[in-house]
């Protein structure tokens, strides 16, 4: 009887850790397919990129299932809001009035702003040199996302706003913008590095708290404490154990934490 109870006991704590590993949960992470070097897709069609690694480090660093979806800039939020997906990380800035609409965790990355020109272009940033050109951005679903550029470009040039930041560099290469100011990041990687000859960066770098926020994080729906716990935990080890570091290397030769 006693090898019967100890045999059925055994048989009990298999089936508690078998359910364990099957109840393991899984974090659905949405990111736009275009936002190269952060979020695109390889030639098969494979997601992949900067945000796509970190996502892949912070689920295992909390042991969790990882499902990233590719989700256009356009569908991000309402995926988002209608539980499709449980967050948003694709470098969105934690300004004020997004802080006051999600439950954000971060920041993972503190960017800088730059200004994009053709490589034979004059523009060196100054008022000067792009007095009455215009400038091409990016729209921002933020409140305050573009008020610094109006304010400040905007006083003598003309701003034309964008879906996505690929629009604005055909334009930029077909002449009818002059100058595109957006994340330097993603501009040196996806349209600089191995296209010098067509394109350069201008000007100074620029870290904008009320464009950017004190830095970009990961976007959750509000009150969603259970996975904004799980992330701060998350994002905690990846830095300690040096992997965020290792994948910020990889795409931008340095740490994006550390500006």
């Amino acid at each position: 009887m006693q090898k019967l109870l100890t045999i059925a006991g055994l048989l009990g704590a298999l089936t508690l850790m078998s359910q364990a590993v099957w109840a393991k949960d899984t974090l659905k992470v949405g990111m736009d397919p275009l936002y190269a070097p952060f979020s695109f897709q390889t030639p098969d069609g494979e997601l992949t990129g900067f945000d796509f690694e970190i996502s892949s480090a912070l689920c295992e660093a909390i042991d969790v299932t990882c499902e990233i979806k590719a989700i256009p800039y356009e569908g991000s939020v309402s995926a988002l809001q209608s539980g499709q997906i449980d967050t948003l990380i694709n470098t969105y800035p934690m300004t004020k009035e997004r802080l006051e609409q999600y439950t954000m965790v971060g920041p993972y990355i503190r960017p800088t702003a730059r200004l994009l020109v053709a490589a034979d272009s004059a523009i060196d940033g100054t008022e000067a040199t792009l007095k009455g050109k215009v400038l091409g951005i990016e729209k921002s679903t933020s409140a305050n996302g573009n008020r610094w550029v109006y304010e400040n470009y905007g006083k003598y040039m003309t701003v034309q706003e964008y879906d996505q930041i690929n629009d604005a560099v055909l334009d930029l290469k077909a002449g009818r913008v002059d100058a595109i100011f957006g994340d330097e990041n993603q501009m040196n990687f996806a349209y600089v590095k191995g296209h010098e000859a067509e394109f350069k960066l201008a000007g100074e770098s620029r870290f904008i708290p009320e464009y950017f926020g004190q830095g970009q994080g990961f976007v959750l729906r509000k009150g969603d404490e259970k996975w904004a716990k799980l992330l701060r935990t998350a994002l905690d080890e990846i830095v300690k154990n040096g992997r965020y570091d290792q994948i910020s290397q990889k795409y931008f030769g340095r740490n994006l934490l550390a500006n």
